[in-house]
């Protein structure tokens, strides 16, 4: 509901409230056979002490002084016997409001503004029985509001917080993914560059053999014709202009080649790691390669930080049109409780392994094993990559 909705529902609140009680002293006032004074002195009094209720919200502490002091001068004055709903009604309500609206010293104002107009009524007309009235008809609506003052504000903190935290977590979310597209682009530029460089070598041997060996020479059009179409797939996946920020690597690209140095340095680190590979490796596009590498990699460092005294089982599938990464673990937390997964959007290594696998039209999947662990699914297609 838009702010504008609540404050026009408001108002309709109080105007009702307001206009309810007038119209009861315009009722009941006239009717009353035991009351003193002139009909039309009567009303300039208590009219004006229900009509003050529409400004409840806005001024408590206000409209508990008018309403306070228009209740002694009737208790002083008159006797309306027929309209003591109303005033009780009235008096009531502007103690609740003073406890719920107005903040700080202006409340215990309000309490002690309309707890001198019961006690006054009281030692005037009832001075046997005082307690009651301002008990019932003062305080306990006075501490009701205060109450509900405190629930409103304890949940508007912390909704407020809520609402921050969201912000921020989006705001690290947006962080970690441009900090892992930016990562994704400097290991594409070197593949690009590795690409060109390969073209540019077989296109200079062509070109020297072309006359005395018209197969080679066309062996190695197509050897640049396929490194080509590579190169061209792993542009697609590049938004905007890639600066190279690091070191050049001496053994290249990491891929699924290597995912068996990952075990071993899993091992070292003191997790056991099972290593199983099904199916015969094709010739992988580098991004994918890479991607599925760091899939391996980043499971078996959650693996290492989270699992505590665990197991990872890692499993490389290879099928007719994709590659499927698992690593999986069976362990419990480092205090010994089994522990429970991340959220896929609670660590920047999960957000990271996401935003990578879906650059190339990939799925992700995270979450606990049944019986404890949890494990990191990647597939990811080997044709039509980010297309």
């Amino acid at each position: 509901m838009s702010r504008l909705n609540v404050e026009a529902r408001h108002r309709l609140i109080d105007w009702s409230l307001a206009s309810a009680l007038t119209l009861g002293f315009l009722l009941t006032i006239p009717l009353d056979p035991n009351l003193d004074g002139p009909v039309w002195l009567n009303m300039v009094i208590w009219v004006p002490a229900a009509a003050a209720l529409f400004f409840r919200r806005r001024h408590p502490l206000a409209t508990a002084l008018v309403v306070g002091a228009l209740v002694i001068a009737g208790a002083i004055l008159f006797t309306a016997e027929g309209a003591r709903f109303f005033q009780t009604a009235t008096v009531v309500v502007v103690s609740y409001s003073g406890g719920v609206f107005a903040a700080g010293r202006r409340s215990g104002v309000a309490l002690a503004a309309t707890t001198a107009g019961i006690l006054t009524t009281t030692i005037i007309q009832t001075p046997t029985d005082i307690f009651f009235p301002v008990a019932f008809f003062c305080v306990v609506p006075w501490v009701l509001g205060r109450a509900i003052r405190s629930q409103t504000l304890l949940a508007r903190e912390l909704a407020e917080k809520a609402e921050l935290e969201e912000l921020a977590r989006e705001e690290e979310e947006r962080g970690a993914v441009a900090a892992e597209r930016s990562r994704v682009a400097r290991e594409l530029h070197d593949v690009l560059a590795h690409d060109l460089s390969v073209m540019t070598i077989q296109a200079s041997a062509a070109r020297r053999v072309v006359e005395k060996d018209p197969g080679a020479a066309a062996q190695a059009a197509g050897l640049i014709e396929q490194t080509g179409r590579e190169a061209l797939a792993e542009l697609r996946q590049l938004f905007g202009t890639v600066h190279r920020g690091e070191a050049e690597a001496l053994e290249g690209q990491p891929g699924l080649e290597r995912v068996d140095r990952l075990a071993v340095r899993a091992r070292e680190a003191g997790l056991p790691v099972d290593l199983n590979v099904e199916g015969d490796r094709p010739a992988l596009p580098a991004g994918v390669d890479l991607a599925a590498f760091r899939v391996v990699q980043e499971g078996l460092t959650n693996a290492i930080k989270h699992a505590g005294d665990a197991r990872a089982y890692v499993t490389v599938r290879y099928g007719a049109g994709d590659v499927t990464v698992e690593v999986a673990d069976d362990g419990v937390g480092p205090d010994g409780e089994k522990r429970a997964p991340r959220a896929p959007g609670g660590g920047h290594g999960l957000v990271g392994m996401r935003e990578r696998v879906a650059l190339y039209g990939g799925e992700l999947t995270t979450g606990r094993r049944r019986g404890g662990g949890f494990a990191v699914r990647a597939r990811l297609p080997l044709t039509g990559s980010g297309s």
